[in-house]
């Protein structure tokens, strides 16, 4: 038995060494061939930041030129799909929401890859169909507020405190949140029957009892909250949030369980022109010291590698509890099928009529 375990146990090493070895050999590979290729554009959200502040792939790649093509999901999305009927991409990869990868792998406009540190992910945070990679877990908490406008008796503490009218004239809304009554649909229901009714309830009763202020996109309505000029904000993205907490904004964070976790994913075009770089961004993205230095200067995002360490925007989520603990999270896979675009025109159709939005 003890030469059986022996034996068993080499052949995981080696197995484990082989692997290791094949690829710190594709790494090489793709290292030739970037070089030849000389620079590559990566487009999303966080593009630029990409290009200026990640400090350690600059180090490990000085001879390769990043250019940045700085878009939310739907911009990028829709200038990835426009190049590709014209065949004339000029993307490499893509940085921007799940659903924005989803939506490109469903058209068949990416190829899938190897990467050294996929084996470190958190379990049901990858899709099986490897088309791309979730790099970071983004938490979609129920709010933000200025603590000089809502003290601590009055912070909400559950989902039915979120529609009181006592927040009348303090609630701030975007209209970028139309995707919520679906997400709530399937917190308070099931991946099969989605609980439409209870959802739609919800927003009803929330924007009837406070009548909140209807802005767009998040940076700007976060700031708002910051600067005293309404004293909630529901379901906002927290990249701009935790830069402002980190220099000392009177800002804090409503997150009760559960919340939705959505995902942060990278893919790499087909017909990408420069591939090989986008690979070794994303290679190194995923890897401990890509996991710390986004999260420490890039943007608030939970770490999927279980190797790394949370940077400093990371560890302000954490300690407002935006955690995986916290979050009601569903695997890529599922979501896909949950969130169909069906689904979304429903959940975007009601948000926006309840909001007068047409």
């Amino acid at each position: 038995m003890k030469k059986l375990l022996v034996l068993t146990g080499l052949a995981a090493l080696v197995a484990f060494a082989g692997s290791a070895f094949a690829m710190d050999d594709m790494r090489a590979k793709m290292i030739e061939k970037a070089k030849k290729e000389g620079e590559f554009v990566v487009a999303g959200s966080n593009a630029a930041e990409f290009r200026d502040r990640l400090k350690g792939f600059r180090k490990a790649y000085p001879w390769l030129k990043v250019k940045a093509f700085d878009a939310n999901t739907s911009a990028t999305v829709n200038r990835v799909v426009t190049e590709a009927k014209a065949g004339k991409l000029t993307i490499d990869m893509v940085g921007v929401d799940e659903s924005g990868t989803e939506s490109l792998a469903q058209k068949g406009l990416l190829k899938g890859y190897d990467y050294p540190h996929m084996k470190d992910m958190i379990g049901n945070t990858q899709p099986r169909h490897g088309l791309y990679v979730d790099g970071f877990m983004n938490p979609r908490v129920q709010g933000i507020y200025n603590t000089d406008l809502v003290k601590p008796n009055d912070v909400p503490r559950n989902w039915d405190d979120m529609t009181s009218a006592k927040y009348k004239g303090l609630v701030l809304l975007s209209r970028s949140s139309e995707e919520f009554p679906s997400r709530m649909a399937w917190l308070w229901g099931s991946t099969d029957n989605l609980n439409w009714e209870k959802s739609f309830d919800f927003f009803t009763r929330m924007v009837k009892n406070q009548k909140p202020a209807i802005g767009r996109g998040y940076a700007g309505g976060t700031k708002r909250v910051a600067a005293g000029d309404v004293g909630i904000f529901w379901f906002p993205a927290l990249g701009t949030y935790s830069k402002l907490k980190a220099k000392g904004a009177p800002v804090e964070m409503i997150a009760f369980p559960k919340f939705p976790m959505t995902f942060r994913s990278f893919a790499i075009m087909k017909d990408a022109p420069n591939p090989a770089g986008s690979w070794l961004l994303i290679d190194y993205l995923m890897s401990p010291e890509g996991q710390y230095e986004y999260t420490d200067v890039v943007s608030a995002k939970v770490v999927v590698n279980k190797n790394a360490k949370s940077g400093k925007l990371a560890k302000i989520l954490v300690e407002g509890g935006a955690t995986e603990k916290n979050a009601a999270l569903v695997e890529p896979d599922t979501a896909a099928k949950i969130y169909t675009p069906a689904v979304l025109k429903k959940s975007e159709d009601f948000f926006f009529k309840l909001l007068g939005i047409k």
